[in-house]
C-alpha cells in the first residue's frame, strides 16, 4: 500500500514538473539559468556587479549610466581639455609674439629696423 501511495505522489510531481506554460500573445518563451534575469527589449539590461551613479544623478526618462560608459566618456572628456589646453597654450604664444613684434616696431627708430623686428621673428 505504501507503494502505491509513492508511486502516485511521484506520478503527480512528475505531471506538476511537465506542465506546460503559456506566454502572452506576442511574447517568446525562454529557459533560463540560476541567476539569469530577463530585462524587456525597452531597457537596457545591468549586470548585478555593475557599478552605476546614484538614481538621482540620473534622467528617470534616459536611464541610468553605469561605470563602463561614464569612464568612457571621462576618458573622451580629459582628450578634449587635453587639446583645449594644447590650443590655449598655442594661442597665448602667438599672442605674447605678435606683441614682441609691435612693441618692437613701436620703438624702431627707422623703417629699416621696423622691416627687421617683423622679418626677424616668428
Amino acid at each position: 500500500m505504501k507503494k502505491r501511495i509513492v508511486l502516485f505522489a511521484l506520478a503527480l510531481v512528475s505531471a506538476g514538473i511537465r506542465a506546460d506554460f503559456s506566454c502572452p500573445d506576442g511574447t517568446n518563451s525562454a529557459c533560463l539559468d540560476d541567476g539569469d534575469s530577463v530585462c524587456p527589449a525597452s531597457a537596457k539590461c545591468v549586470g548585478a556587479d555593475a557599478v552605476c551613479l546614484d538614481e538621482r544623478s540620473c534622467d528617470s526618462a534616459r536611464g541610468y549610466i553605469c561605470g563602463s560608459e561614464y569612464d568612457a566618456v571621462l576618458n573622451d572628456y580629459e582628450k578634449v581639455v587635453g587639446q583645449y589646453n594644447q590650443l590655449l597654450s598655442e594661442n597665448v604664444a602667438l599672442r605674447e609674439g605678435r606683441l614682441e613684434r609691435k612693441n618692437c616696431v613701436i620703438n624702431a627708430a627707422t623703417l629699416r629696423d621696423a622691416i627687421k623686428c617683423v622679418r626677424s621673428q616668428p
